[in-house]
């Protein structure tokens, strides 16, 4: 473990930027690290990440040796099949919807218009890193892997289920959002912000596997290989933050922009989105 602690306080030191200043004081990596982060946040980005790469590392190896998850996966999809109505697809549906790209694409483009108005170079260039390599990788992963979905409504390289880019998407969106709301408030408002977050993350994943189009595992995947990459950008991020800036601007314009680009989304496109899910 300790060749890759270090290797991860060097990846930190580089994607942050560090002051040289400090690379020539006597504190080592892992030392600067904790006196800018503290312990306890330190402990739990430190356990995210590798908890993260772990388990997806875990479910990959599991889904390519077609080992026991691969039957939970099947039995989970057959009784939440059993179990669907009218009802509640037309509920899923409009909840799956709130983690298409015609949501979080105009949500992720407000929040990168505001960094710039309101000067936060670094804070939007990790907005962009974060997005791109998520999407990029959710890409990558789906081509190498070729998983087939539970039922196939998809074309192209979106027919693969693996990993599930809503899950992997929408943490990585709503979360590293989330990070960068919660700057500055109080632990009372940080914990609602989390929690608000939390909550439109787990029902844009579950309602993936209520409708069939993902595995369990797909979605399991998505959101601790989402976590890791959240959490080690907000430790990266964090080490250097000189954008402390009142948040609530920022938050007002994702906020407006999530519900309005929600409401058009699921207006224009729920009706046929239920039909192609009902198939």
């Amino acid at each position: 473990m300790k060749p890759l602690s270090i290797l991860i306080s060097k990846l930190l030191r580089a994607s942050s930027h560090i002051a040289r200043a400090a690379d020539n004081g006597h504190e080592g990596g892992w030392r600067f690290v904790l006196r800018r982060t503290g312990f306890v946040k330190l402990a739990m980005a430190v356990v995210l990440v590798l908890g993260g790469v772990w388990l997806f590392l875990g479910i990959l190896e599991d889904i390519l040796s077609g080992d026991p998850l691969v039957a939970v996966d099947r039995m989970l999809h057959r009784g939440l099949q059993g179990l669907r109505m009218p009802l509640f697809d037309h509920v899923m549906v409009a909840v799956s919807e709130l983690g298409d790209a015609a949501v979080t694409v105009p949500v992720s483009i407000a929040v990168l218009v505001t960094l710039l108005l309101r000067r936060e170079w670094r804070s939007a260039g990790y907005w962009v890193a974060a997005i791109a390599a998520a999407a990029t990788s959710v890409k990558l992963l789906k081509f190498t892997v070729q998983r087939s979905r539970p039922t196939s409504i998809y074309e192209g390289i979106e027919s693969f289920s693996f990993p599930s880019s809503h899950a992997t998407l929408s943490i990585v969106v709503y979360g590293f959002l989330t990070y960068l709301v919660c700057r500055g408030h109080r632990r009372q408002v940080q914990v609602r912000i989390v929690g608000i977050s939390a909550a439109v993350i787990a029902l844009i994943s579950i309602s993936r596997i209520y409708l069939g189009v993902h595995w369990f595992s797909d979605i399991l995947a998505g959101l601790s290989l989402g976590t890791a990459w959240i959490a080690f950008l907000s430790v990266a991020h964090h080490l250097r933050d000189r954008d402390r800036q009142e948040s609530f601007v920022l938050w007002a314009v994702a906020l407006f922009t999530f519900l309005t680009a929600a409401a058009i989304h699921i207006f224009l496109h729920h009706s046929a989105d239920f039909v192609r899910y009902a198939s």
